[in-house]
């Protein structure tokens, strides 16, 4: 088998072809950090440090709380939240009690969180405070029984908190009236004063349900399991191995609601006794800048738009903060620039790699190595215990020889094990060779050179990489405009077209006679999709380029607006 793996002679010194992990659910990491390293910060929140030996203590006492509102072994739980020391809380208690974790993100309207909640089919939603009112909004038509609610402040130092309940937390939206609501608690009423129930929780027990638009762009529920998750961690600590176990400090900038941030940021930094500094909002670069400067991280994990803007900043370029503490950092989400890994890495000495991945793996299946130069423009090896093949465009059935261009598959321990309740599309992405080894078939198309190192040539099919490392699937944007009733047809494109990072514009058809204006689209679609999903531009057309079946041709509208982006 050594033959067809040759990634592994291009693996740095200490990186091993394989990685073991330990047995058993998830939060046994963080039980194990509590007894390794109890008296250390696990957390730090606006400079308030939260113990493992608190953190595990917390995860106890939610859970048993979260037994008491009648979770138990295989139900679902929605979190809707930004990143905040409630979220990894949550986390680690819902996979202690034996639950699902269904992550929601925090820019969700209340339609689109109705719409999760409902097809995961959510017992009990925790939610932040000024979340809750489209928790309540969309609620009635959500299996949710109960919702716990928590604010911002929760885990703020003592004078933070006075402050922050005098002067923002009502202008912030933070503060909400639910006492009245059937079902619904403040999180301190929630939290038992006892260790929860034991459960008997396996490996191969369902531990998430990560939604994404998979190949298709249609939102579905990745099923990942305790050890696809557990294996994803070790995978990615063994990919730096100059890191030192209890020492680093990790910068959890991306929301703990995406799977590249609960694999790489959470469950690697408890797995190895880090400390993550939790930044609820990665877009206030002044406040994101000021933590660096104060908390030095050694491991930033982000997206190429995130670490341009750090390099460009002002008080970066002017010396005011500090960000020469950063010593590794994997871009995920979009191509890394060139210019982008140049300056950022100039910025801060550090490195500053390209890697790849999607929910279905948990997510991640390769970076380039850590240690050297790297290639610009590949999104580098396998990860150890990762196999990978191109197959042909056409049937997905014919392996590629190197250097030949086709869909890249990938197996491995992080692969999940399928779409909730989508049987036919689980059989569309995961099929099994003559061996009996599954294949996540990935939609992207790629090529291998003849040293193992793997480039991306095309993104999946039609997908826009918004502003924040955030996906946007046209389907979406374009079932939102059909609600419209003077909408006759839409489509939606990424532009600048290539960009890492796009803004969504839609090309519409209006029924003949009507008028509607390009404003008018765009503020009917703001209480149905989230803000980075909602259209900047809208361009009205007599007719849109479609196949004979009627399906839109959005690459015939993405090389029309991109030659016009040439002249």
């Amino acid at each position: 088998m050594a033959d067809t793996r040759p990634w592994h002679a291009m693996y740095q010194d200490g990186v091993p072809p394989e990685v073991d992990w330990p047995d058993g659910p998830l939060d046994g990491l963080l039980a194990r950090a509590a007894d390794q390293y109890g008296d250390k910060d696990a957390l730090i929140f606006f400079d308030r440090g939260v113990k493992y030996r608190e953190l595990d203590a917390l995860a106890d006492s939610l859970a048993a709380g979260l037994q008491d509102l009648g979770v138990s072994k295989g139900d679902r739980v929605s979190l809707f939240m930004p990143n905040c020391p409630q979220l990894v809380i949550a986390y680690y208690a819902v996979w202690r009690c034996g639950a699902v974790a269904v992550p929601s993100n925090p820019l969700y309207t209340a339609t689109e969180f109705a719409h999760q909640a409902r097809d995961a089919g959510s017992k009990v939603a925790i939610v932040l405070s000024m979340n809750y009112p489209r928790v309540k909004e969309g609620r009635k038509d959500t299996p949710l029984e109960h919702v716990v609610v928590t604010n911002i402040k929760e885990y703020f130092k003592a004078p933070l908190k006075a402050a922050f309940t005098l002067l923002k937390e009502k202008k912030g939206g933070h503060r909400v009236d639910f006492a009245q609501d059937a079902n619904t608690y403040d999180w301190s009423e929630v939290l038992a004063d006892r260790a929860p129930t034991p459960v008997d929780v396996t490996s191969d027990d369902l531990a998430m349900l990560m939604y994404t638009g998979g190949t298709t762009g249609v939102p579905k529920g990745a099923m990942l399991t305790h050890s696809n998750m557990m294996a994803n961690a070790f995978q990615t600590r063994a990919w730096s191995p100059q890191a030192v176990e209890g020492e680093e400090v990790m910068m959890t900038a991306l929301p703990l609601t995406h799977s590249y941030s609960v694999t790489v940021s959470m469950n690697h930094s408890v797995s190895a006794g880090y400390t993550q500094l939790l930044i609820p909002d990665a877009r206030d670069l002044n406040n994101l800048l000021k933590i660096i400067d104060a908390h030095h991280p050694t491991y930033f994990p982000g997206v190429p738009t995130l670490y341009s803007a750090i390099s460009r900043h002002r008080h970066v370029v002017s010396g005011k903060y500090d960000v020469s503490s950063v010593n590794w950092c994997i871009s995920g989400a979009a191509a890394l620039p060139p210019e982008v890994k140049r300056s950022f890495e100039a910025a801060s000495g550090g490195t500053l790699v390209e890697g790849y991945g999607l929910s279905e793996a948990s997510p991640v299946t390769h970076a380039n190595p850590l240690a050297g130069e790297g290639e610009t423009g590949k999104i580098g090896l396998p990860l150890p215990g990762t196999d990978c093949r191109i197959v042909d465009e056409d049937t997905e059935t014919v392996a590629m020889e190197a250097g030949e261009r086709g869909v890249l598959c990938v197996a491995g321990p992080q692969v999940m094990q399928g779409y909730w309740n989508m049987p036919d599309a689980t059989a569309d992405v995961l099929r099994t060779d003559d061996t009996g080894r599954v294949w996540l078939h990935t939609g992207d198309v790629a090529v291998m050179d003849e040293h193992g190192q793997f480039a991306i040539v095309d993104r999946k099919k039609d997908m826009i990489l918004a502003a924040g490392g955030f996906n946007v699937y046209p389907r979406e944007v374009e079932d939102a405009l059909f609600e419209h009733p003077d909408v006759v047809d839409a489509g939606v494109i990424g532009v600048p077209v290539g960009s890492p990072d796009q803004r969504v514009k839609a090309f519409v058809v209006i029924e003949e006679g009507k008028e509607v204006t390009e404003q008018d689209l765009i503020e009917f679609c703001r209480d149905r999709l989230a803000r980075y999903k909602i259209p900047r531009a809208v361009e009205f057309r007599d007719e849109l380029p479609k196949t004979f079946v009627g399906k839109i041709l959005r690459r015939e509208l993405m090389e029309e607006e991109q030659a016009k982006q040439t002249g």
